[in-house]
């Protein structure tokens, strides 16, 4: 019985990959590498010290850090460009409708999230949100997800974690929750891993909650 959805950020509710992209390559040049944005994009969405080290090895936590602040520079510069899937905002003010309540879970820096919560007033729309920086491991651990159910006041079974990426999968499935892969790219689709949904439109779904029985949550 469905009664709460955990969203993935990047990819899933909205369209950030440009930006993101452009700001860890930008970051990466004061870093002295010249790293191509392209090079970044199977990796959006992994937190941002993984997400590091796929190209600088032996970062110490200050390193780690420092590339975070500059990343954020670099990504408010360029927010504008990012756009909100438009069934995103249609799924979850039907969401809201049935009474199914909607949070977001994502490896985004706290400090980023907030500024695209605030600049895009998501606060009206989901619940709550948990970034990987609340949680002591990112994705693929199920702890974004987990801390995410708690803040609804659901459990696992009533919920269903949503993302694009298999590691959004495999986080859902090892926090006990149904999973469904929304398909944006050619990533999407390149898993391993079989999530119990695979949709190509968020408003699927409401079918699927439907289909789950819906329970109001209090």
């Amino acid at each position: 019985m469905i009664k709460g959805v955990a969203f993935d950020l990047d990819g899933t509710l909205i369209d950030s990959a440009e930006t993101l992209m452009l700001a860890w390559s930008n970051t990466f040049k004061e870093f002295g590498l010249n790293v191509k944005p392209s090079e970044i994009r199977k990796y959006v969405g992994l937190s941002p010290a993984v997400i590091a080290s796929k190209f600088i090895n032996n970062l110490s936590n200050d390193d780690v850090e420092k590339m975070k602040g500059i990343r954020k520079k670099h990504f408010i510069e360029n927010i504008w460009r990012i756009k909100i899937f438009p069934d995103a905002l249609s799924t979850i003010l039907k969401l809201k409708e049935m009474g199914i309540k909607a949070s977001i879970a994502t490896s985004m820096g706290k400090d980023m999230i907030n500024e695209i919560i605030n600049n895009f007033n998501l606060n009206q729309l989901v619940c709550c949100w948990v970034s990987s920086e609340e949680v002591k491991n990112p994705k693929p651990e199920p702890d974004v997800f987990l801390k995410a159910f708690s803040k609804m006041n659901l459990s696992p079974n009533e919920c269903i974690s949503v993302g694009d990426r298999e590691y959004d999968i495999i986080a859902g499935k090892k926090a006990g929750s149904l999973t469904a892969l929304i398909v944006r790219d050619q990533y999407s689709k390149s898993i391993n891993i079989k999530p119990d949904y695979i949709i190509h439109d968020l408003n699927e779904l409401l079918n699927i909650a439907s289909a789950n029985g819906i329970q109001k949550s209090l």
